[in-house]
């Protein structure tokens, strides 16, 4: 019944009347209720503020008998009870008991409110009576000081006949119009929903390939509109089959002139297309490889890992394989189609390339021994995510970030070979200008005193006042005092301290970085500027070994010089020179 519109239409409509409808007589219950039990209790205030007028004097003359007697003529006259109280709480009058035989009542609520706020009042079940009764009680005074209390009370069996009647009126005056909006509800979801079956019967017909029937449009309404929407796609389904049509006969005669190989393989790994350049670089007929899987027609494994990862994971697989006895190299990406559990098979030959990359390996060969260990630890940590580590969210995290920083180690290889390559070639160029040393050490420690800070290392300048200026370029001179900062800080034990100084030495600036790390081996010392070289244990850190050698070039290519000094174990001072600025 539910998969109707007309049904979920009229269903929610019903719904919502009926939470409508019970959520207003709640409402109006208690509103009502709380009505009468106001209005009642300011009546009774009234009424307590009158009997405590006229029963004050008696308090105070200490006419007691009097009291009672007062309590049951007023009782009568206003149709309630009346209660009248001594401070104490012993009760002086009440105008349907004898006051002797009532209990105290200086702890009842509305008493010991009306003491304490000036007015009191509560509701509670009388034992005796068997129902509610309201209570309101006022304080007595007399020249300012409270003398007793006077209580009223009244059953609310009244109130309650009342909230029922209205609550009996709320209750059939809804239901009555919950009736009439559910069958509105209903009536409205039948019109709504009766033309809407018409247009589904005509597109069926239109699934079923009658593109020329259109429907008849009679309104002008959101019915209408779809009419209107259904003959336009008719329309538009008509365009675009012969629009298919004729980029199918393209796309035949384009994939027909193609260099590169192609093949489509369907979910069951079987051969559905290929064309002509697949046959020559496989050297198989397309008219015996249509129709049979991948593998039997090709005879190559590697291949056919290829195209099962992809028909696995449905995301694009490459890789590289080699046909022999030719000795030829081909390229293949295997890409999921998106629709359908085939994948469209690419085959470029990369065998030029392949000598091409031949020569490259020698500018590899040289680097190896830095790469091997971040790609292998890569390799490592995804071979294992690959095997099921992945599963467990706490190790795959873990691998990631530890992928991630092997990776932030390649990208910084790189782009340090990238900077020594530019300036060892002289194509990257040395802006010289006069140069405040001063400044340039001061912006290179604020850019490095948080990383100082979390190391929990002290970070001090020396420079003495009115220094002359140096001569060189400002950005790289700056490069290199961040470089040698950083490595102080990350070979210096938490508590350690840096000092970066500088001071004229005859016609140079002799600039410093000092700390009181784990220092450097005398062994290592003269070999510390050589690119990838690091020290065997204190300065084996995990930079790529090309800082210092940046370093060095740029200082050389200032006419300058760059050296360390260093005890191991007691820290390492490195020093440089750059030229002093001609004075004008």
């Amino acid at each position: 019944m539910f998969r109707s519109i007309r049904w979920r239409i009229a269903t929610a409509f019903v719904a919502l009347i009926l939470v409508c409808f019970i959520g207003l007589s709640l409402y109006l219950s208690h509103f009502f209720e709380q009505s009468y039990l106001d209005n009642l209790r300011v009546q009774l205030t009234n009424q307590a503020r009158l009997i405590g007028d006229s029963s004050t004097s008696y308090l105070a003359g200490g006419q007691v008998e009097a009291i009672d007697a007062l309590a049951k003529m007023l009782g009568e006259e206003i149709n309630a009870r009346v209660t009248i109280i001594a401070k104490d709480g012993v009760v002086l009058g009440d105008s349907e008991k004898n006051p002797a035989s009532m209990e105290n009542h200086a702890d009842r609520p509305e008493v010991v409110e009306a003491l304490s706020q000036g007015k009191g009042s509560s509701i509670r079940y009388s034992t005796t009576l068997g129902y509610d009764m309201m209570y309101v009680a006022v304080p007595l005074t007399e020249d300012g000081e409270i003398v007793g209390t006077a209580r009223v009370s009244l059953p609310l069996t009244e109130i309650n006949e009342s909230v029922g009647h209205v609550n009996r009126t709320i209750v059939w005056g809804g239901l009555i119009a919950a009736f009439i909006a559910i069958l509105a509800a209903l009536q409205i979801s039948k019109i709504t929903t009766g033309p809407i079956k018409k247009l589904t019967q005509v597109s069926k017909l239109m699934a079923e390939g009658d593109l020329d029937h259109e429907i008849d449009i009679t309104s002008r309404d959101e019915v209408g509109e779809l009419a209107r929407a259904f003959n336009l796609m008719a329309a538009r389904i008509k365009e675009m089959v012969a629009l298919i049509t004729t980029e199918r006969d393209r796309m035949a005669v384009t994939l027909s002139h193609m260099g590169d190989g192609i093949l489509v393989i369907d979910g069951d790994s079987r051969i559905t297309l290929m064309n002509r350049a697949a046959e020559t670089i496989l050297k198989i007929s397309r008219d015996k490889s249509v129709g049979r899987t991948f593998v039997e027609a090709v005879r190559d494994y590697k291949m056919d890992e290829i195209l099962q990862r992809c028909l696995r994971a449905r995301e694009q697989q490459t890789g590289t394989v080699e046909i022999n006895p030719e000795k030829q190299f081909l390229g293949v990406v295997a890409t999921p189609l998106e629709e359908g559990s085939g994948c469209l098979l690419l085959l470029r030959d990369l065998t030029e390339l392949r000598r091409l990359e031949t020569i490259r390996q020698d500018f590899v060969s040289n680097i190896s021994h830095e790469l091997r260990t971040p790609v292998a630890s890569v390799k490592a940590l995804a071979e294992t995510l690959q095997e099921g580590a992945i599963d467990d969210p706490s190790v795959a995290k873990d691998f990631l970030s530890k992928i991630n920083t092997e990776v932030d180690r390649l990208t910084q290889m790189v782009q340090e070979l990238g900077e020594l390559s530019r300036i060892e070639s002289g194509k990257s160029s040395i802006q010289m200008e006069p140069l405040d040393i001063a400044e340039a050490i001061d912006k290179a420690a604020r850019r490095l005193k948080a990383q100082a800070d979390r190391a929990g290392l002290n970070l001090d300048i020396n420079i003495p006042p009115h220094i002359p200026q140096a001569l060189g370029d400002r950005d790289r001179v700056e490069q290199v005092l961040v470089n040698l900062i950083h490595n102080a800080i990350k070979f210096t034990n938490t508590g350690g301290r840096i000092n970066i100084s500088a001071e004229a030495d005859g016609d140079k600036l002799r600039i410093s970085v000092a700390d009181t790390g784990v220092g450097i081996p005398a062994d290592d010392l003269p070999r510390i500027f050589e690119r990838f070289y690091k020290a065997d244990k204190a300065r084996s850190g995990s930079g790529t070994g090309l800082g210092l050698a940046i370093a060095k070039h740029i200082i050389e290519a200032h006419s300058g010089e760059i050296w360390a000094d260093s005890v191991e174990g007691k820290g390492a001072t490195f020093s440089f020179t750059l030229p002093l600025a001609p004075n004008l």
